[in-house]
């Protein structure tokens, strides 16, 4: 018998809400903070939110909301604490969806709560834009609304637009659109918040959309992986095999499939903590400055290549990676 596909709705304190998919805004709810929660820009704190800050300076941190607070609805725990203090116009924080044919030539609504604390912009826009990427045709913006104004209460945000149509376009690699909540196109100094980002198919804003924050781990976990010791850990799980006396090869499982390009080789991968390379009847050498010469990441595996401070390995033999507490390595493969 055919499956049967079931949608169920779950009664919270802000009324009900739908678990499927229909918001394409991934950490919406500013849940997950892999990196940090406070940075100053780029791929700087919130998962899949970056802070373009246009010639500006300011920071994008972490807020948390009162336990029991009924301002926002929900019970969202996290909102995103957006100050600038060096002036530049389009200023903002910008969420990139994969695929620059998504929702083209779709009718969309976003929705967001937002408010600021003292210094209020003079008025803001709600912008998206279409990025053809690598060799493809040039950017197009569109407009959900514009000379929207803020107060110091949390209030409710909706505006509607048209994605334009990609018919006659020329798509590259690494395409996307982008949605920016608030883009300020003033040249002034203020601050925000916003939370419960949601952008869905339709003219209606409808209940924002839970998802469990497992999934949206893993959701999240499609563009940047933090790999932390006790999942890098330790002995045999990492066996590597020596490429020269100076090198080895390790792979390591990742949490859930990436992003990645035809050869695996695009992104970054950086290594941080005290890591060292042993054989297995003495300790080996500590891991120093950047050790990593060369890495390729798999659907389900990231393989590097690290490099030992001396170089005493016999190439050919096996060796182990170890790694203490607060060593990762950090895998970033966003758009």
């Amino acid at each position: 018998m055919p499956g049967k596909l079931i949608v169920d709705e779950i009664e919270d304190s802000g009324g009900t809400s739908v678990i499927g998919r229909k918001n394409y805004i991934i950490n919406g709810n500013f849940d997950i903070w892999q990196r940090g929660t406070s940075g100053t820009g780029g791929y700087c704190s919130a998962d899949r939110w970056t802070f373009d800050v246009s010639g500006a300076t300011g920071t994008f941190a972490q807020g948390s909301f009162t336990a029991g607070q009924t301002d926002v609805p929900n019970n969202p725990k996290f909102y995103g604490d957006i100050t600038i203090t060096g002036a530049d116009d389009n200023a903002r924080i910008e969420q990139k969806i994969e695929d620059v044919n998504t929702l083209a030539g779709e009718t969309i609504t976003i929705s967001f709560w937002a408010k600021y604390t003292s210094n209020a912009p003079t008025s803001f826009n709600i912008q998206g834009n279409q990025n053809f990427g690598s060799g493809g045709s040039t950017a197009v913006n569109f407009t959900f609304a514009t000379g929207q104004t803020l107060t110091t209460s949390w209030q409710k945000f909706t505006a509607t637009a048209t994605v334009p149509s990609i018919s006659g376009k020329t798509v590259g690699t690494g395409s996307f659109i982008v949605i920016r909540p608030i883009i300020n196109p003033n040249n002034e100094t203020f601050d925000y918040q916003i939370a419960q980002v949601q952008v869905e198919k339709g003219s209606v804003a409808t209940d924002f959309e839970y998802r469990f924050i497992g999934e949206e781990l893993n959701l999240c976990a499609r563009y940047y992986q933090k790999l932390i010791s006790p999942r890098v850990n330790f002995n045999f799980d990492n066996a590597g095999l020596a490429t020269s006396t100076s090198v080895i090869s390790v792979s390591i499982p990742l949490i859930n499939e990436m992003r990645i390009d035809s050869d695996g080789t695009t992104g970054t991968v950086t290594k941080s903590g005290d890591m060292a390379i042993n054989d297995f009847a003495s300790n080996g050498n500590n891991l120093s400055g950047t050790p990593i010469s060369y890495f390729r990441i798999s659907k389900t595996i990231l393989q590097l290549g690290l490099n030992k401070a001396t170089a005493n390995m016999t190439s050919g033999s096996h060796y182990e990676l170890s790694a203490n507490n607060d060593a990762y390595f950090d895998i970033d493969l966003e758009l």
